[in-house]
């Protein structure tokens, strides 16, 4: 057995690495170290309004280097800010845009944890005394954070809930409460249906009926996640292959991207009442009467790059596992791409089930992103027709391909499309994104345009799709997050938008902030 040890640097030389920029850590223990340079810090979280608030890879989310081996962020705070409009926000802190470089709250205010240690941590939770500015400092050396001037921070929890598809009879859709966007229903940490009581030992539980028929797609596969006090971000999250064991920090939206923390997922074997039970101190869950768990054995390749493209279970789907944790396809790709388009678009899979959330990409070609809905397809165009070879490791987040394809990673043409008169001769009543009459108008970074003759009276669907690739790169607001925020995690159900008067409208949408909207701009 390998136990941790001590590497027995002197103090000089440990201040030099430190003002260098060097990192230390090995094992449990913050004190005892292994050298690794730090380049880079990101702060994510809800003090970002926009859809990649919890992605380390948009650049929008950097730290500025203080020189002393320290990051600062100064931040514009409201006390009708956070995702409940009541001044609480939850924030974490990556280095160098790797996944695996996350640090969550310690046990203690100030205090933080990396590591493996990390998936048995939460999110800094935090509500703001008044509006204004806020400086954060992040000390990834000595695992260290301060936000001033003072926030009242919260790590005790008062109360739990149970959210997700084990509310079979619960509404799908968003809604707007007069404060922010709620997610659906059944993924909405206020509905009094989700509470758990509090037992005398300090455990936390809950009954539900369960049935072989249930969950989202009826097969009695369930995911979940639990949130604490009302706040998905203070909520927890499972660790695959790892039955019973919960992670912290892991909202809907705020989940960390690697595979290993997903949500809770389980098939019941039976219908029946089930107990959840929760112990948040111990990172530690029980379901009974028992349920099976997903036991990572599997990869999939699903996309346009197979046959059936989008059934993960279709055997000309699976990858061979090789040495070192590696996974491999060969694909026969052409030029042209899907349909003639000339993009491909392809994600991977986890034992072949949709309910453990599919592999994409978070924004930086070649590392994977596990984490609806910011995750995304895998786009690309290939230079010539031929084999090409797909490694997954989906221990390091990564992927490559052999020969190198060419990333399409940045959205370039958009199109709306919808059941709108205008459209009605596209072949396919208004939702044929690839018809040039879709096409939308490019106003600047990253938004874009278009004027359409509505209606009085009537309920407006519509979506967008990018770069002609039709809906394997579909842009909606998607259901479950909370966030009016445009999504392109598969493809999501369509928007609605009821026109109150006769008039052209312009629709707008930013594929970078997820910003979109409807105005009027000339009455009929």
């Amino acid at each position: 057995m390998i136990k941790d040890f001590e590497i027995m640097i002197p103090k000089f030389l440990q201040a030099l690495l430190v003002m260098s920029g060097i990192l230390f850590f090995i094992g449990t223990n913050p004190e005892k170290a292994i050298a690794q340079p730090i380049a880079t810090a990101q702060l994510v979280g809800t003090v970002r309004e926009s859809r990649g608030s919890w992605n380390p890879f948009v650049e929008t989310n950097a730290m500025r280097s203080a020189g002393d081996g320290t990051f600062t962020e100064v931040l514009q705070l409201r006390t009708t800010g956070g995702r409940n409009a009541d001044g609480v926000y939850a924030i974490r802190f990556f280095t160098n845009q790797e996944l695996r470089e996350v640090y969550k709250r310690g046990r203690e205010a100030g205090q933080l944890l990396s590591g493996t240690n990390s998936a048995f941590a939460g999110n800094v939770i935090f509500r703001v005394p008044s509006n204004g500015a806020y400086q954060v400092i992040f000390d990834p050396h000595r695992r260290r954070y301060e936000i001033s001037p003072p926030v009242e921070e919260f790590d005790r929890i008062e109360s739990m809930q149970w959210n997700g598809f084990v509310h079979d009879r619960e509404g799908a859709f968003e809604c707007f409460d007069g404060r922010r966007m709620r997610p659906a229903e059944r993924w909405d940490e206020w509905v009094p249906a989700h509470e758990l009581h509090r037992n005398a030992d300090g455990s936390w539980s809950i009954t539900l009926p369960l049935t072989t028929k249930g969950g989202h797609e009826g097969d009695g596969v369930y995911q979940t996640l639990i949130s604490a006090n009302h706040n998905s971000d203070h909520g927890f999250s499972a660790i695959l292959n790892q039955p019973g064991r919960l992670a912290g920090g892991n909202g809907y939206d705020s989940r960390v991207g690697h595979i290993e923390e997903t949500a809770l997922i389980f098939r019941v074997p039976r219908n029946g009442d089930y107990t959840l039970t929760v112990w948040p101190e111990d990172y530690r869950f029980e379901i009974k009467p028992p349920v099976s768990f997903f036991q990572v054995e599997e990869y999939q390749i699903d996309g346009d790059v197979v046959a059936d493209p989008w059934n993960p279970l279709a055997p000309e789907h699976d990858m061979d596992s090789g040495e070192d944790g590696l996974w491999h396809k060969t694909l026969n790709l052409k030029t042209t791409g899907a349909a003639g388009t000339g993009i491909y678009t392809m994600n991977f899979s986890i034992d072949g089930s949709w309910a453990l959330d599919s592999i994409g990409t978070g924004g930086h070609w070649g590392k994977t992103w596990h984490s609806a809905p910011q995750e995304s397809n895998i786009h690309f165009r290939v230079p010539a027709d031929g084999a090409y070879r797909v490694t997954l490791n989906p221990a390091d987040g990564i992927y490559w391909f052999d020969p190198p394809v060419e990333p399409a990673i940045n959205v370039e043409t958009l199109a709306i499309a919808g059941d709108f008169i205008e459209f009605a001769a596209d072949g396919a009543q208004g939702w044929n994104p690839l018809d040039p009459m879709h096409h939308m108008t490019p106003a600047g970074d990253g938004v874009f345009s278009k004027d359409l003759r509505l209606k009085a009276g009537r309920a407006y669907q519509y979506k967008y799709a990018a770069n002609g690739a039709g809906w394997f790169w579909a842009f909606a607001d998607y259901p479950y997050d909370g966030y009016r925020r445009l999504a392109t995690h598969g493809n999501p159900p369509a928007m609605t938008f009821e026109c109150p008067r006769d008039g052209i409208y312009r629709f707008r949408a930013n594929v970078i902030t997820g910003e979109y909207g409807v105005e009027l701009i000339q009455h009929l």
